[in-house]
């Protein structure tokens, strides 16, 4: 791998000499098993030996895979709240520990890191995107990383080292500039060669005299054979060389010619099928690497001295560890140098030559995992039983864990559903010492979606639409949908909609009626979100419907509002202003002390009402260059919507303050801010207090983790930044309105899309050059996403700005 590590060091170098469009984000991509890996570790080993030269903090995760296996809901949550720890100062590890969402810790991170001649390494990103197989192949699903990577190949000093699968196609308008990926080839014929001569692999002729060039082509069959896999060679080096005494002719022993070319790591299972059978030949020394190898295969991360401790009791796991239970430690020592050499098993030990974990490449685990799951069932369903309760009984998390503390409960969900113990897993450890429901302790205090959402993959056998059957038919409701409002929280839309149907429908047969309520309500809002504005308006019917049934007051007139919300946006202004109005009268007779719709509801109200100020601050900023008007100039009557919403805002942000609810807070700055800026725009007053309020709310959303309100800050922000005359740059209004964009996209946020194409186009249409294609383009794909949406609500202002632009 010279030409891999000679690049390596020229981006470092490049990096120490401040070079103008060099790498900051540097992405290795290859197959399981091809040295990715390897070779970044070695390359940080060499400059870690010379004392980091020129490092200002070099910071290293590997995101654990279990091979082959996919990885449906992988999290960045830890290392986020790592990462910004070990970089940040003392607010950035507040911020860490805090419940804002997985894409504003990503894009705190790239600021910290970026600001620094920093080394970052990700190893092994592929759980954290979707597979080759899906409709966005390679795509992160993560927004914490995406947000982390895209915002280092904007703006680094220093470089960001990533290893992964699958190409990454978020980075895609990077690729040519500052974040290019690297294809880690196969290994040649003649490295592959090397490779098996350097384990004592000799030839089938004059085997005992020094390699000759007469012995190259069985060499080169051989690494040919496997197709320069590294890991593969690796394994069949070792194994010729510890069963054979390194004769190639025994290669034929391994049946590679069976392998499947389209399976992750087919060769090195091939291998491994024949290592195993030769450690079974070898009597007691061999079952002992046997049994090792094969605990590997429980975990996806490496094994921890505690829990080899818990599985190694003297009441043997039968077929399993048995030639393990009673070995003195030194007879395990030897066990596990056997497999060290072997290059099966990397044994880790703390200073004082304590073991601290074992681990092997994660497709040797996937091997053993799918050997013992496949030929001794009950085995591996005891052993994960085992590692289960241990985890549980050693974990005191406490009365407010960080998560840190929370992670091996988190493994033991994991472990608990392999063991055949779901319910119990997710009662027990999930529902009630995880998440501390009703209280939603992991959500709401440390933002930990991303891990809730892992730990619920593992109750699903397809996810995210078939539930294991081992649960009820009401435990499969609600794991439904938890799992959909994780999706829907984390930004991934569409992969929330089926569970969200599914939940709903599951609800509605069971009688649940304030469940399918809710349920109801959580699909309104999502299709709304994803465009669907009829589905949205039919579903929030059946939210009104299922509330009137379950007898819930607070139900019925939340049910009013979000109906109410709906019908707007599909135009329908007037009976959505009845509903609205008929929900706070109802709510007025359950709660004598707030007769104004407050919270979201308030906040939906409010927006109603800012409609016509809305419209009338476009054409006033349509029609005339704004920053040619002195302040103050034609003073135009403010209508009376935005002047009531002002008021109602105002007073109900004195009532949610004192509660501490940051969306509730945060939409209410919110509110005041458009409040203002439509004000501002058309009596020109100051724009002082807008800018207050909109940076109130926008820290508010951020800290509640709401990427789904995030673009209608940044769209209004975007707009008072133009017309006070920060148009381009880092904190600009084409800044506010890419990073909505970015948000938006990857929804699909089908309506906030339409409403940024309309910003875009009413406020640049002007400026030359144009940031974008054109403004004749925005407006055009602005009018079909409102016609294909049925965002109707859009119409009168798309009117305008096509009268005024084209």
């Amino acid at each position: 791998r010279e030409d891999e590590t000679k690049l390596l060091n020229d981006a470092w170098q490049k990096v120490l000499r401040v070079e103008k469009g060099r790498a900051h984000v540097l992405t290795f991509v290859a197959l399981g098993g091809e040295g990715k890996t390897s070779l970044v570790a070695k390359w940080a080993a060499e400059l870690a030996a010379q004392d980091w030269p020129g490092c200002d903090a070099a910071f290293a995760w590997s995101f654990y895979s279990q091979g082959t296996r996919e990885q449906v809901a992988a999290s960045s949550d830890l290392f986020l709240k790592e990462a910004l720890t070990f970089f940040g100062d003392d607010a950035d590890k507040q911020f860490a520990a805090s419940p804002a969402g997985a894409f504003e810790k990503g894009q705190r991170l790239a600021r910290i890191v970026g600001q620094r001649r920093s080394l970052l390494i990700l190893d092994g990103l592929e759980p954290l995107q979707y597979a080759p197989a899906s409709p966005t192949p390679g795509q992160l699903k993560d927004q914490g990383i995406a947000a982390l990577l895209r915002a280092l190949a904007t703006a680094s000093h220093g470089l960001c080292v990533v290893t992964t699968r699958y190409s990454l196609p978020d980075l895609r308008a990077f690729w040519q500039t500052t974040a290019p990926e690297v294809k880690l080839l196969r290994l040649s014929r003649a490295a592959g060669v090397h490779l098996l001569q350097s384990f004592g692999v000799k030839g089938s002729l004059l085997r005992n005299l020094p390699f000759h060039r007469e012995q190259v082509n069985e060499f080169e069959k051989l690494v040919e054979d496997v197709q320069g896999h590294a890991l593969t060679l690796n394994l069949l080096g070792t194994y010729l060389r510890d069963a054979h005494a390194g004769d190639i002719r025994k290669r034929d022993l391994v049946k590679l010619e069976e392998a499947d070319a389209e399976e992750q790591g087919g060769h090195a299972f091939r291998v491994m099928e024949a290592y195993e059978r030769e450690l079974e030949r070898e009597g007691d020394k061999g079952q002992r690497a046997l049994a090792v190898l094969r605990l590997l295969g429980l975990f996806d991360r490496p094994l921890t001295s505690d829990c080899l401790g818990a599985l190694l009791q003297a009441r043997a796991i039968p077929r399993l560890t048995e030639p393990l239970v009673g070995l003195t430690e030194a007879q395990r020592n030897l066990a596990f140098k056997r497999l060290e050499d072997a290059r099966l098993l990397t044994v880790n030990r703390d200073a004082s030559g304590a073991l601290e974990t074992l681990d092997a490449h994660p497709l040797l685990r996937e091997y053993f995992a799918r050997q013992l799951r496949a030929q001794q069932p009950d085995a591996w369903r005891a052993a994960h039983r085992r590692i289960y309760e241990h985890l549980c009984e050693s974990t005191n998390e406490g009365d407010q864990p960080t998560l840190e503390d929370l992670q091996p409960l988190y493994q033991a969900v994991a472990h608990g559903c392999q063991a055949g113990i779901m319910e119990e897993a997710r009662r027990i450890v999930f529902h009630d010492r995880i998440r501390r429901a009703p209280k939603g302790y992991s959500i709401h205090n440390l933002g930990a979606v991303g891990s809730d959402l892992d730990a619920l993959s593992c109750l699903f056998e397809s996810p995210w639409s078939r539930v294991s059957p081992s649960l009820t038919e009401f435990e499969q409701a609600w794991t439904l949908s938890e799992a959909a409002f994780c999706l829907r929280s984390l930004g991934r839309l569409s992969e929330a909609l089926a569970p969200s149907q599914a939940a709903l429908e599951m609800r509605k047969k069971q009688g649940v009626w304030p469940s399918a309520a809710i349920n109801a309500a959580n699909l309104s809002e999502l299709d709304l979100t994803l465009g669907n504005v009829a589905a949205a308006v039919s579903d929030a019917a059946q939210f009104v419907s299922n509330a009137a049934r379950s007898g819930d007051g607070f139900l019925q007139y939340s049910a009013l509002t979000t109906h109410a919300d709906a019908l707007h946006q599909a135009g329908h202004r007037d009976e959505a202003t009845a509903c609205f109005r008929q929900a706070e009268t109802l709510q007025g007779e359950r709660e004598p002390n707030n007769t104004l719709l407050y919270s979201l509801r308030g906040f939906q109200y409010c927006d109603l009402l800012l409609t016509d100020g809305e419209r009338d601050a476009w054409q006033f900023t349509l029609n005339a260059p704004f920053d040619s008007r002195p302040v103050h100039a034609q003073p135009s009557s403010l209508p009376a919507g935005c002047h009531a919403a002002y008021e109602r805002a105002a007073q109900t942000l004195k009532w949610v303050t004192t509660q501490g609810w940051h969306l509730d807070i945060a939409l209410d700055h919110l509110t005041l801010g458009r409040s203002v800026l439509f004000e501002a725009i058309l009596n020109g007053s100051s724009f002082d207090s807008c800018d207050k309020s909109l940076q109130h709310a926008l820290d508010g959303l951020h800290r509640a983790g709401r990427t789904d309100f995030l673009p209608l800050g940044l769209l209004t922000r975007a707009w008072l930044r133009f017309l006070t005359g920060a148009r381009t740059g880092p904190e600009s209004a084409q800044a506010d309105l890419d990073e909505a964009w970015e948000i938006a996209e990857r929804g699909p946020m089908k309506l906030f899309l339409a409403d940024i194409h309309l910003h875009r186009a009413r406020l640049f249409f002007r400026e030359t050059p144009y940031p974008w294609e054109s403004p004749q383009a925005d407006l055009a794909a602005a009018e079909k996403l409102i016609n294909d949406c049925g965002y109707h609500r859009r119409d009168e202002e798309l009117a305008d700005a096509k009268a005024a632009i084209l």
